[in-house]
C-alpha cells in the first residue's frame, strides 16, 4: 500500500515504523512532483511509503546484522534445505518478539543434540554472528560432513534475547539486559543470572538483587520468558542434550562450569581436554590464544547461569561457555574480524563434536570390559 505522510510527521512516522520493524521504503520525498494520476494522492506537503517484503538472502558475515535480517536469514536457510533445516518458535520476549530458533538434523533417531546459543547479552553482536555462521556451514555442507557433526541434532537460537539485541541496533549500543520493567521503568533482567542452578546467591558481580544493577537477576530462577523458553526447550522436548554451547563477548577463553564457587565440578578433567581441543582448533586456524578453565578461575563468581544450570540440572555432560574476541576491542569488534572469529570457532566446534564421540567409544569401552571381568 501506499501511505501519505505530512511533511511534518515523517521523522516521528518512521521512528514508529522502525521500532515496530515494520518495512517501508521512501518512494516520493515531495508528492508535488508526482503525476497527476486519479490513483494517486497528491500533496505538495508529503511523502509516499510502501511497505516492503524482507530479504531473503544469505549474510556475508562483512557485518552486524539487525534482528529482523537474522530471523530472515534462519527462514531462508528453512526454504532453501527443507530437508534438514526447520525454524520454529521457542517463545515470546518480554516485548513479544519471537524468539526463534533453527534445528538442522538429518532426522536420525539414534542423535544426540547439540544447543548453541547467542546474544543472551544484547550487546555481543559477535555472538550472532558465530551462532548463524556455523547454522550456514552446516545447512551448506550438511552430507557432505563427517559423522560426527551428521549423528547430532543441531540446535541454534542466535538471539536469546530479541528485545535487547533490537534495543542496541536503534537506540543504545551497550544495553545488555532483556528489556523487563519494574513499575514504569525499563530495568532489564541480565538473563544470565537468572537460571535456577544457584539463584541469588552472593551479590554485586556475581548476581544482584537491584533492579537498577546490570547483573540484576530478576525476582525469582527463570521470571523470564527468555531464559524461561530456553529451559523448556531443553528439559521438555525429548531431546538427549550432550553439548551445550553459550557464545558471549569479549575475553577469548573457554569455560566451563562452576561459576558459582571455585571447587571442580565432577567432569573438570574432561571438560577441561575437551575445551583444550577447541582451543586447538582456534589456534591453528588464525593463531589466536583463548585460555580453557573453569568459570570462576578464568572470569569471576557467577550464580545462576545458563551453563551451571545446563551441566547440574539439565545433566548436559558437555557445557561450555566461550568468551568470543576481542579483548582489544571490547564489545566493539571491527566488522573486519567477524570472519576470522567465526572460522576459528566452527573450526573449534568441529573438534570438540570428534572429541564428544571419542569420550563416548572409550566410555563404552570401559563399560564393556568392566562387564567381561564379571
Amino acid at each position: 500500500m501506499d501511505v501519505m505522510v505530512e511533511a511534518q510527521r515523517i521523522m516521528q512516522v518512521e521512528k514508529l515504523l522502525r521500532e515496530r520493524e515494520i518495512y517501508y521504503e521512501v518512494t516520493v520525498n515531495d508528492t508535488a512532483v508526482v503525476s497527476h494520476s486519479p490513483h494517486r494522492a497528491r500533496s505538495p506537503m508529503g511523502i509516499i511509503q510502501r511497505p516492503r517484503s524482507p530479504i531473503k538472502r544469505a549474510m556475508d558475515w562483512k557485518d552486524f546484522y539487525p534482528l529482523h535480517v537474522i530471523y530472515n536469514f534462519m527462514d531462508f536457510l528453512e526454504v532453501q534445505f527443507p530437508s534438514t533445516c526447520t525454524v520454529s518458535c521457542i517463545g515470546k520476549s518480554v516485548e513479544g518478539r519471537d524468539i526463534k530458533m533453527l534445528k538442522i538434523s538429518n532426522s536420525d533417531a539414534s542423535n544426540t543434540a547439540v544447543w548453541l546459543d547467542g546474544a543472551i547479552h544484547s550487546r555481543e553482536w559477535i555472538s550472532t554472528s558465530v551462532v548463524t555462521y556455523i547454522a550456514d556451514h552446516l545447512a551448506r555442507n550438511f552430507d557432505e560432513l563427517p559423522g560426527s557433526i551428521t549423528n547430532k541434532d543441531w540446535y541454534f537460537v542466535p538471539i536469546v534475547n530479541p528485545d535487547g539485541y533490537h534495543h542496541t541496533h536503534i537506540l543504545d549500543r551497550m544495553w545488555r539486559k532483556n528489556r523487563a520493567r519494574v513499575g514504569n521503568n525499563i530495568t532489564g533482567v541480565d538473563l544470565n543470572r537468572n537460571f535456577s542452578h544457584f539463584w541469588g546467591r552472593g551479590a554485586g558481580e556475581c548476581s544482584s538483587g537491584d533492579p537498577y544493577h546490570i547483573n540484576y537477576r530478576g525476582t525469582e530462577p527463570f521470571s523470564e520468558p527468555e531464559s524461561a523458553a530456553v529451559k523448556d526447550l531443553i528439559l521438555y522436548s525429548g531431546t538427549p542434550f550432550k553439548i551445550f554451547l553459550t557464545f558471549h563477548s569479549y575475553s577469548e577463553v573457554i569455560s566451563f562450569p562452576w561459576c558459582y564457587t571455585a571447587d571442580p565440578c565432577m567432569d573438570y578433567v574432561t571438560l577441561l581436554e575437551g575445551g583444550t581441543i577447541m582451543a586447538k582448533a582456534i589456534y591453528e586456524t588464525n593463531g589466536r590464544m583463548y585460555k580453557v578453565g573453569n568459570f570462576k578461575d578464568l572470569m569471576y563468581y557467577a550464580c545462576g547461569t545458563s551453563i551451571d544450570w545446563s551441566y547440574g540440572v539439565a545433566r548436559i555432560p558437555f557445557s561450555y561457555l566461550v568468551e568470543l574476541r576481542s579483548k582489544e576491542h571490547r564489545f566493539l569488534l571491527p566488522k573486519e574480524q567477524i570472519l576470522d572469529c567465526c572460522r576459528e570457532v566452527l573450526n573449534g566446534i568441529k573438534a570438540l563434536a570428534q572429541f564428544v564421540d571419542t569420550k563416548k567409544c572409550l566410555n563404552h569401552a570401559v563399560i564393556s570390559k568392566r562387564k567381561s571381568t564379571m
